[in-house]
């Protein structure tokens, strides 16, 4: 057996959110132990979109920039196109999304708390992950095991036990340590030896997916310069999907099928070419190379559990939670988990942070996927719709030039304009509260604000994330926040601020202190006085005012996990402590 030194957390799976959340940990200043069965990094495309609120963490982390350079370009946007197959003369709509530099733009115009801090970032999940390998390769506190499988991991007086196997040898080990994190995928090694159920699982039918070369622009742009194209099929329902990886060679498609349609029949270039022509003949163009196929089938599940009996395992990413493709949630639910982990793992191994920390893990994240994959699912729904739109008659009625057919091309314009969420979901991505035992709220919060899936509204309601804005001197407020726990203050006069930075000296948390009393539009928008920030950037209280010593130390005990319980019924064993 190998012993683990204390606090060197165990993760099961190198894949993004696994080495993320080895990078996560680091940042902290806590060392982790990465196993994983393959060799190199993934070959599959995957995810092409790292969304507006994964980016705003990469640049807390101080990566964005460097995640972008290895992404598509910024003055390049990513329109998205609804087709009856490139046969014809035009597509029947679009989704006109703005690439970086356009949504940067946008961001810098409309400073009025509701844009993220930064645009999303188009860049494939193969090279996303070979970069952030690169990185935790580099960094001396991230171990990588590459070429060991994980086969079980169990609880066992007061620790985990991890029993990993070289993948040429078969040889086995028992590693010892006091965290271990399933970042180990859809079919979790890690879930499954805890016995830890999913509620859902596949969706009846599968797809697959050809990543391929071809600079056969002429060809493939013919209906206009895309990131995406949904297809229509010969059964008039949305049958297929063409990605633009990287905006020069590289593509994806994916054919959608009924389970019985023995899709390993089915070779590479005609399954491009059938989902190219949609409704018509397959479309045939130059194809350089084939580089990867796979079949794949559609999940939408969330585990019961995201953490074991005892607390020594976690589950992160698609080891929690699977969904569709569509609203591109996943990895980017899994960033979050990472986030969301990452810090609370490290406060309690560096001493700054209680049980109840990892304790509100499941209970703040499991909703957030939840809502994302029902999401997710009424995404797919628009696609399924436009079959009903065409209804009636041979799909290929649409594509006629006749007054009858204009019509109907209308529809579907206005359907899809009004019903464009998938990539534009803002309040989705941004507008969620978690909702925890280390959230504290005040009398005056009043009742939870309304969460709108399409747009964040600034609000700063504990558990939520605050608004982005720019300050007076042009600095995103989110760059004042310190690395750890941070206090801002809106006000010149004292209103307790010196208590919470003398207490939190005193709990030994760190703790910065951020004046912004000359900042009205930001003392606007943020409500209180006193807003008490997470490392994760989500608010975690609020005051006016507070005026007791007493209750500024239980209120640091309770957002740091080391008070189980409300802070209602903390003090209410005291009459003279009431909250401002």
């Amino acid at each position: 057996m190998e012993l683990l030194p204390r606090g060197v957390v165990v993760i099961a799976g190198g894949g993004p959110i696994g080495l993320l959340l080895a990078r996560v940990l680091s940042f902290y200043g806590v060392k982790s132990k990465l196993f994983e069965r393959n060799k190199t990094t993934t070959k599959w495309p995957k995810m092409d979109l790292t969304n507006a609120r994964s980016m705003e963490i990469f640049r807390k982390l101080g990566l964005a920039d460097d995640l972008r350079k290895q992404g598509v370009p910024p003055n390049i946007d990513q329109n998205v196109i609804i087709s009856t197959g490139l046969s014809a003369e035009k597509p029947l709509t679009q989704w006109d999304l703005p690439g970086v530099d356009r949504f940067r733009s946008q961001i810098q115009n409309t400073n009025d708390g509701t844009q993220p801090q930064e645009p999303w970032q188009r860049v494939s999940q193969a090279i996303f992950e070979r970069w952030l390998k690169k990185i935790c390769d580099d960094d001396p506190l991230i171990d990588l095991n590459y070429g060991f499988k994980i086969e079980h991991v169990e609880e066992h007086e007061g620790f985990a036990h991890t029993t990993i196997a070289d993948v040429d040898t078969g040889e086995r080990t028992v590693v010892r340590s006091d965290y271990v994190v399933g970042c180990d995928g859809a079919s979790s090694r890690t879930r499954t030896s805890l016995s830890i159920p999913l509620d859902g699982g596949p969706i009846p039918s599968c797809a697959l997916l050809v990543h391929f070369k071809s600079r056969d622009l002429a060809k493939l742009h013919k209906q206009g310069r895309f990131w995406h194209i949904f297809l229509l099929g010969q059964s008039g329902g949305f049958e297929g999907a063409i990605i633009s990886q990287d905006e020069m060679d590289t593509w994806t498609t994916h054919l959608f099928l009924p389970l019985d349609a023995e899709p390993e029949k089915i070779e590479s270039h005609h399954a491009v070419y059938r989902v190219l022509g949609g409704l018509y003949e397959p479309y045939k163009f130059q194809i350089d190379e084939i580089l990867v196929r796979s079949i794949w089938r559609p999940n939408v599940a969330v585990t019961h559990h995201w953490r074991s009996r005892e607390g020594h395992v976690f589950l992160a990413g698609d080891s929690a939670h699977q969904n569709i493709p569509t609203g591109g949630y996943g990895m980017n639910m899994g960033i979050g988990d990472a986030f969301d982990l990452g810090w609370k793992l490290a406060s309690v191994v560096n001493g700054e942070g209680g049980p109840g920390l990892l304790e509100s893990y499941e209970l703040e994240r499991k909703p957030v996927a939840l809502r994302n994959v029902e999401r997710s699912h009424d995404h797919f729904k628009v696609h399924k719709e436009l079959q009903m739109l065409l209804s009636g008659g041979d799909p290929r009625r649409v594509d006629a030039d006749t007054e009858e057919a204009r019509l109907l091309r209308q529809r579907v314009h206005e359907f899809y304009q009004s019903h464009d969420g998938e990539n534009r979901d803002l309040g989705i991505e941004m507008g969620y509260w978690y909702n925890s035992l280390i959230i504290l709220h005040q009398e005056d919060d009043g009742s939870e604000p309304f969460s709108d899936p399409r747009c964040y509204t600034p609000t700063t309601w504990p558990g939520g994330r605050p608004p982005h804005l720019f300050l007076s001197d042009g600095t995103p407020i989110f760059d004042k926040f310190g690395k750890h726990w941070s206090l801002l203050c809106f006000t010149e006069t004292n209103v307790g601020q010196d208590y919470i930075v003398q207490a939190a000296s005193d709990l030994g948390l760190s703790l910065s202190l951020i004046n912004l009393s000359e900042e009205a539009q930001a003392r606007a928008l943020y409500e209180r006085n006193l807003l008490l920030i997470r490392p994760d950037q989500h608010v975690a209280w609020r005051a006016r005012a507070v005026e007791s010593p007493a209750i500024v130390d239980a209120v640091l005990r309770t957002v740091s996990g080391r008070i189980v319980m409300g802070i209602r019924k903390a003090v209410s064993e005291d009459a003279s402590l009431e909250l401002k």
